[in-house]
């Protein structure tokens, strides 16, 4: 696939060299990695054009509870893996005893889910009273 033609007026052809101070550029640098430019050219350039530069901010407070929440959904994942192979066996399973036993293991599965669940439920909670402050 090839690019996509510049517009000649809108082609960067000309040069301009400008010197800044160490904590000038170092501070750059920093806007550089919170905003949506690739390069310090690039974002020198927006700040000339005086183009909109869209700046991210990260949320420390909510990183632990995204990591907490990611555990918990691969938690939740690996018993349902489980569960499915529960499933499974009790499909293949002769007898009524071995039926009722993959029954009893299902059971406990679930009890894992909802302590999960109870667990995504207080977390919530918690966020939802943190975005939703007045």
């Amino acid at each position: 696939m090839t690019r996509k033609k510049v517009d000649p007026a809108q082609k960067l052809t000309r040069k301009i060299t400008i010197r800044v101070s160490i904590p000038f550029y170092q501070k750059m640098e920093k806007w550089l990695t919170q905003s949506n430019c690739q390069t310090i050219a690039e974002l020198a350039r927006s700040i000339v054009y005086k183009e909109k530069i869209i700046w991210y901010h990260k949320n420390a407070e909510l990183e632990s509870t995204a990591l907490e929440l990611a555990t918990i959904r691969k938690e939740l994942n690996a018993i349902g893996h489980n569960i499915n192979q529960i499933t499974h066996h009790f499909h293949l399973a002769d007898t009524s005893s071995q039926k009722m036993f993959q029954t009893l293991k299902v059971g406990e599965e679930y009890k894992k889910v909802s302590v999960k669940v109870d667990q995504l439920l207080v977390m919530v909670s918690e966020i939802s009273e943190t975005w939703l402050q007045k």
